[in-house]
């Protein structure tokens, strides 16, 4: 399943998000929960209700080189 893919692929060094869960407990138990958590995003996509907190981000622009004055350089 695509979800289970895209959880084993976090890096487990990423702080955890605002439910407070490390990148590595969702990676080991990947298979245990994407049946649940699926079910959880499709009825959230469904009734086009998203969870305040799924909203909430902390979005830091980081530099990666060429000129700071350049939008696509961060």
């Amino acid at each position: 399943m695509e979800l289970v893919k895209k959880l084993e692929k976090l890096r487990q060094d990423k702080a955890p998000g605002a439910d407070d869960i490390q990148p590595r407990y969702l990676k080991e138990i990947a298979e245990e929960i994407c049946h649940a958590l699926a079910i959880i995003l499709r009825k959230s996509l469904d009734q086009g209700i998203i969870p305040i907190d799924w909203r909430i981000a902390n979005v830091s622009p980081i530099f990666k080189k060429g000129s700071r004055g350049k939008v696509s350089n961060y």
